[in-house]
């Protein structure tokens, strides 16, 4: 068994614990949608997907494309900084600051282009889960 199709599987067990907390939650309620529907919703795709993976036939893994791990080391970092700072900050300053850090400090995007998208992206997220969805986000230092 490939690493690939091991690290499939071990996200299609994720995949399917997520998807379990997220109807535990509660997906529909009183004709609109619960605080369920957005995890359940992603813990689907990424089930579908890590499927996909782990049944592909294709190359092994000395054939494949290598890992550039500094670059994985540079998401893994902004994304667990990012679950570090989210409530005492906030979830609109800390998906400014993890798509800041990600665009710019990643993948090397000019400084207004990272902040423009990361502002609206963040606001844009923000009213949707917030106003459409309900669900209560971490108010942080603005009190967003």
């Amino acid at each position: 068994m490939t690493a690939m199709r091991l690290s499939a599987f071990c996200l299609v067990i994720v995949a399917l614990v997520a998807a379990v907390a997220a109807v535990r939650m509660g997906v529909w309620r009183s004709g609109a949608p619960g605080p369920g529907l957005f995890p359940l919703s992603a813990a689907l795709l990424l089930l579908v997907a890590s499927l996909g993976v782990a049944v592909q036939t294709g190359p092994e893994d000395g054939a494949q494309e290598p890992v550039d791990r500094p670059r994985l080391l540079r998401y893994g970092a902004a994304i667990a900084v990012f679950g570090l700072v989210l409530k005492p900050l906030g979830a609109v300053v800390a998906t400014v600051g993890l798509l800041v850090a990600i665009l710019r400090g990643v993948e090397r995007q000019p400084w207004a282009f990272s902040f423009g998208i990361a502002l609206t992206l963040a606001f844009l997220s923000w009213a949707v889960f917030r106003h459409l969805l309900g669900v209560p986000l971490p108010r942080g230092i603005l009190g967003l």
